[in-house]
């Protein structure tokens, strides 16, 4: 009934044809477009055509399955060790059959032979090395537990949840900063500085981020000239145009160990919203644990509040 390969260079229209008839979801990208694909998968350097495998059925392309890996512990290349089925989409009359099952298998298939050991469903860091922009929202949060069609196909094929990340959204129209002595204090003993399309960490940041439109907010202290905090801001696009907002996804916030608890983070972040604001934004994600108790009370007292999880899955390889 359907026939399978693997990805060839005239395919995108098609891909972007059938993503663009997927039905409308909060954390799916749409419409698409071939130059929003190329830019976001296909150019990727380390995109291989073996592991996107292409559906078709009477030569029309009917689904495809995109298999992937993270980066090794130095962040300079690949791990095949371990890898993840980043997405399954089929066209919307064939979620009643077995083909999503079927993709599934031939990118667990790819997987293995590169020598994968264990497998993932969805991305999440450290293996979002696609879709950032297209599915989820601030970060590959594995997959939504609002997308019933791609939880299901995970779900049914073995794969166990390991995890849940709790996607929390805070609107910069009414939002007011916090006002009290410990702010106050915080304020007089630092510097707010902006840092435009700030420098990637590494190899792999640089291959996920480095294209992004980010911005970095810092907390400088006076007495010691060093950076006590920071944090990360990237413009989640094509995503947030879906939504028909400008939206700024928190993705690197970092608080020295000394000044943790101290106010620090509270004020960095509220400098940080009213400049985004001033730019445009008007609304914020962010993505944590369900575990991390601590962060999630800190983006509750900021008024975060949740509006989606993503569903961590695994399975060992046989």
């Amino acid at each position: 009934m359907f026939s399978f390969r693997p990805f060839r260079n005239s395919d995108p229209p098609r891909i972007a044809h059938l993503w663009s008839c997927q039905p409308p979801q909060r954390g799916l990208a749409l419409p698409m477009s071939t130059g929003v694909l190329e830019m976001c998968l296909f150019s990727k350097h380390y995109f291989d055509p073996q592991g996107f495998i292409v559906a078709e059925k009477d030569n029309d392309m009917v689904g495809f399955a995109h298999a992937g890996f993270g980066p090794n512990d130095a962040r300079t290349g690949l791990d095949t060790s371990m890898g993840t089925t980043y997405m399954v989409m089929i066209r919307e009359e064939f979620w009643g059959t077995d083909l999503a099952d079927q993709l599934l298998a031939r990118s667990e298939a790819y997987l293995r032979s590169r020598g994968a050991k264990v497998l993932y469903g969805g991305g999440i860091s450290p293996l979002n090395g696609f879709y950032l922009g297209l599915y989820g929202g601030s970060e590959l949060p594995g997959i939504l537990l609002s997308d019933a069609h791609r939880r299901e196909v995970f779900a049914r094929n073995s794969y166990r949840e390991r995890g849940r990340v709790t996607i929390m959204q805070r609107d910069l129209v009414r939002f007011r900063p916090m006002v009290n002595r410990e702010q106050r204090r915080v304020a007089r003993e630092v510097n707010f500085e902006t840092q435009y399309a700030p420098p990637t960490k590494d190899w792999w940041s640089t291959s996920v981020y480095g294209s992004l439109e980010r911005i970095r907010f810092l907390l400088r202290g006076r007495r010691q000239d060093k950076v006590i905090a920071s944090a990360t801001f990237w413009d989640i696009e094509p995503l947030a145009s879906s939504w028909g907002l400008r939206v700024a996804g928190l993705y690197d916030l970092w608080v020295e160990d000394t000044h943790r608890r101290q106010g620090f983070g509270t004020y960095l972040l509220s400098e940080a919203f009213k400049e985004l604001h001033k730019r445009g934004i008007s609304m914020i994600e962010a993505q944590t644990m369900l575990t991390n108790a601590p962060a999630i009370e800190f983006y509750q007292k900021l008024g975060f509040a949740p509006i989606d999880h993503g569903l961590v899955y695994r399975r060992e390889a046989r």
